[in-house]
């Protein structure tokens, strides 16, 4: 039986994994042996190539990351090789932005050389390349020219098509090919994406029948989340329409309307003439005429002089 060495881009695979299935929690030892079986071969040796994050830049990264390389380690026929990350940050206007942004170094000349160096040794019958990184054809070439049978697996979206027909096979690892390889069961699983027309399968693969049971009793018996949004968004404005409703006047009914305004006409003077026959004048312009001083008639009061103030009586 052929032995197959299965070598495999970490970031590439990562990527890979939640831009077509949203998680991350594969099985490296089941994925390799399955991968091997699909070409009629067996597995010999998977060789897993990533970055260090940076523990003063990323703390929590680093703590996730080497919490998965442990468990790598652990796992049977599974080599870890390590590169490392150069971290860079965008020059503006105001100087240098606090966010960075990680590039890998190393990882494709490690993953070519091996592949050269198991073509010279010829310790492998067979090479499968798991990444969609059109960078690795030239190393693809040059290992089949060794006379190593080199298959390229690669996920429906996100692969390089010049990389699969370069390669002497092309495994897709689709919903249906790597679903028996995720460490946790779920009951519902992202649907799978044609690459050609972009067309999503709405109907999901469950791995055994008590999983689609469970989904068809919890999920399907309610309606996505959005679309219950949607609905309590027009329950609240059915309930605020009616309030609003009952609570403005109908007009009609139980309604004061209000006097309509009479401009008044100007006022017209019919007191009449004073010099008019039979003319009476108010009591208060009497009153009036009666206060004035009144001015002597006939004689007039005889002025006394200053010297009869003072002349002896």
């Amino acid at each position: 039986m052929n032995r197959i060495a299965i070598l495999i881009d970490g970031n590439n695979f990562y990527k890979g994994c939640q831009l077509n299935f949203n998680r991350t929690d594969v099985d490296f030892r089941k994925l390799g042996q399955k991968l091997s079986k699909e070409i009629e071969g067996q597995l010999l040796r998977i060789y897993y190539y990533n970055a260090h994050v940076s523990k003063t830049i990323d703390p929590l990264g680093y703590q996730r990351q080497q919490k998965f390389f442990d468990n790598l380690r652990a796992t049977p026929f599974i080599t870890l090789k390590l590169g490392h990350l150069v971290y860079h940050r965008l020059r503006t206007e105001q100087g240098f932005s606090s966010q960075y942004f990680p590039t890998e170094k190393g990882i494709d000349v490690q993953i070519a050389v091996d592949m050269v160096r198991l073509g010279l040794l010829k310790a492998c019958d067979g090479i499968i390349l798991v990444s969609g990184d059109s960078d690795y054809i030239y190393a693809v070439r040059f290992a089949k020219d060794l006379g190593s049978n080199v298959y390229i697996a690669s996920f429906p979206m996100g692969g390089s098509s010049e990389l699969r027909n370069e390669g002497d096979g092309s495994i897709i690892m689709d919903l249906e090919f790597i679903k028996d390889c995720f460490i946790r069961t779920m009951p519902y699983m992202r649907p799978e994406y044609q690459r050609e027309n972009r067309i999503v399968d709405t109907q999901p693969t469950y791995p055994d029948r008590q999983q689609q049971n469970y989904h068809q009793n919890n999920y399907q018996q309610r309606p996505p989340a959005y679309q219950q949004n949607q609905f309590r968004n027009e329950q609240q404005q059915q309930q605020q329409q009616q309030q609003q409703q009952q609570n403005a006047p109908s007009y009609g009914q139980n309604v004061v309307q209000p006097e309509p305004y009479i401009v008044p006409e100007p006022m017209q003077d019919t007191t009449p003439p004073k010099d008019a026959p039979g003319y009476e004048a108010p009591k208060d312009e009497a009153a009036r005429e009666e206060a004035k001083p009144k001015e002597a008639v006939g004689n007039k009061a005889e002025e006394k002089s200053p010297d009869d103030t003072f002349a002896p009586q």
